[in-house]
């Protein structure tokens, strides 16, 4: 089964930004102080403390879930949009976050912040968009969803981009899906309309790449002619 889920990344906000211009935060990491998904291991996770029994008890072992941002006044463009940030695909599954704490441990890898278990604390309130001003109640409420649903999917990355992800129009969305999906309940997509979003992602990721070889090519042939690649003074008259 192929699925598509949202969330809210630091970029979203005011509060978000403000934050990954003090801490030097990757912009499109979630917002909130259980990182839901968490992105940021090399083996991303997805829990059920954000949308609870809508979701993670839906998933198995070799599903995929497409990750786009809520729609948003990000970077670089005028005219609110998404961005795709994951394409992720389920390889472990287990019953309870010990169980993947442990998964975790035996991998030399550190804990993921939607692990709820003892000895991993949330993230500070100041590395996240303060939804809510009480830290202490905000993961309580977390901590809550974990003891009543404690799956937890470990997940191998097929695309994940945090900084400069591929922007998503509104025009691209319905050219993929037909209608703007609703993802408060994560709907199942065809496996068409996910190998779609996968091109756009690796389209994107090609692109990165070829504008990265040709900035260093033009600097290393700039050093080579000795030239400068940067803007010359202006000279005092």
């Amino acid at each position: 089964m192929h699925y598509l889920n949202s969330y809210q990344p630091l970029a979203f906000s005011k509060e978000g930004r403000e934050v990954v211009s003090v801490y030097g935060l990757l912009p499109f990491v979630d917002a909130s102080c259980r990182r839901e998904p968490d992105f940021e291991s090399p083996y991303p996770s997805i829990t059920a403390i954000c949308r609870f029994r809508l979701f993670a008890p839906r998933l198995c072992v070799g599903d995929s879930v497409a990750y786009i941002t809520w729609k948003g006044s990000y970077p670089n463009e005028g005219t609110r949009h998404r961005r795709e940030i994951a394409l992720l695909k389920i390889l472990h599954t287990f019953k309870s976050h010990y169980e993947a704490a442990e998964w975790y441990r035996l991998n030399r890898l550190q804990t993921p912040s939607n692990c709820i278990v003892f000895g991993n604390p949330p993230m500070p309130l100041e590395k996240t968009n303060r939804y809510l001003s009480d830290l202490r109640n905000w993961d309580a409420r977390y901590r809550l969803r974990a003891s009543k649903c404690g799956v937890f999917h470990v997940c191998e990355q097929e695309f994940l981009d945090l900084s400069s992800p591929p922007t998503l129009f509104e025009e691209t969305m319905v050219g993929i899906f037909g209608f703007i999906p609703k993802t408060r309940v994560p709907p199942a997509i065809t496996k068409q309309q996910y190998e779609e979003l996968k091109i756009l992602a690796m389209n994107h990721q090609n692109l990165k790449t070829i504008t990265k070889y040709f900035h260093s090519t033009v600097t290393l042939l700039a050093r080579f002619l000795g030239l400068s690649t940067s803007q010359p003074r202006a000279t005092a008259m």
